[in-house]
This record gives C-alpha cells, sequence and structure tokens, in this order.
C-alpha cells in the first residue's frame, strides 16, 4: 500500500537552516543586459585567446552539496564572413575573489566552437546561442560565472551583441542534491 502525504505548508524545524529537499531548486540569481543599456556594448574579439565579457551572474550557494546549473541565451552573434572563422565561447568561474578560470569538466571551458561559422567568404549572418551546464563547485563561498569569447580561426573578429538591442541573460540556480 502507497502513503500519501498531503501538506499546504512546507517550514525549516530550525530557523536559518532552512529546507533541504534534493532536486528541488534553493536560490536562482540571473543577470539580464542588453547592447545599448549604458553598461553593455558590441564586443568583438579579434584574438583566439579568449577574452571576458561583461555577462556574469554571482551566487553563493548553501550547501557545499549542492549542484549549479548555469543557463546562458545571448544574441548578435556575428563573424566578418571569413572563411574557417567562427565565435567560440566558454564559461569561466571565480571563486572567492579568486582568478576566473575555466570550468571544470568543460574542454578548456568550452560551451561552443563554431557559432557563425561559414564556408564561404561572402556569408554573414547574426545568429543566438544558448546553453546549460551543471557544475559541482563543492563551496559555500561564492562564486561568480562569466561568459568569455575568442575568435575560432581564420582572420577577422568574432562579435557578440552586433546591434544597438541585441541581448544576453545567464543565470544560476542552487540545485539540492
Amino acid at each position: 500500500m502507497a502513503s500519501t502525504i498531503n501538506v499546504d505548508k512546507i517550514a525549516e524545524a530550525t530557523s536559518g537552516s532552512g529546507v533541504h529537499i534534493p532536486g528541488h531548486v534553493i536560490q536562482a540569481q540571473t543577470f539580464q543586459g542588453y547592447n545599448g543599456d549604458g553598461t553593455h556594448t558590441t564586443l568583438a574579439v579579434s584574438s583566439t585567446t579568449f577574452g571576458a565579457t561583461a555577462a556574469a551572474v554571482t551566487i553563493t550557494p548553501k550547501y557545499s552539496s549542492s549542484k549549479i546549473l548555469v543557463t546562458f541565451h545571448g544574441q548578435g552573434f556575428y563573424q566578418d564572413g571569413v572563411v574557417a572563422n567562427a565565435v567560440k565561447m566558454a564559461l569561466y568561474k571565480n571563486v572567492s575573489g579568486g582568478s576566473f578560470a575555466a570550468v571544470s569538466g568543460l574542454p578548456s571551458g568550452q560551451v561552443s566552437r563554431h557559432i557563425a561559422y561559414f564556408n564561404a567568404s561572402t556569408a554573414s549572418s547574426l545568429f543566438q546561442c544558448s546553453f546549460q551546464h551543471l557544475d559541482s563547485p563543492a563551496t559555500t563561498n561564492a562564486l561568480i560565472y562569466k561568459i568569455y569569447v575568442a575568435r575560432l580561426g581564420g582572420s577577422g573578429a568574432a562579435t557578440i551583441l552586433a546591434n544597438p538591442d541585441d541581448s544576453f541573460s545567464i543565470t544560476a540556480m542552487e540545485i539540492a542534491q
């Protein structure tokens, strides 16, 4: 015989401890911006070395066993119509104010290598890009997740937020384990 529990409200037993139910979202932090909001502008990167963007989100996990689900969506990914060029994007992390480093579990932190890739030099177009990454930071210290971009190869530049109203959002959700 199966049992059923019906409740209207779940409250923490000890004040300030929170309710820890594996699989539920403990907290969510998000940051949104757009080209023209006074803070964010078109970013063109002519290097194949990753450079930081302003797309970042900060979260301080309540439990060291939690996972952090990072999601990103951005518009205005563009490259100069150069053969074999594209935008590549990576997710970097800063723990407790330290240096930013590529998130582990991804090759060099890369979440995508071929945004706006073309085989013809006469082609150019704008693209959108989205990703999710589940991180296991094993800390209760403040974390900053930041988007880095670079040019894949060839020449020219890799650009994000190419138009005045292109936007992005980055969200970090703490998931109880």
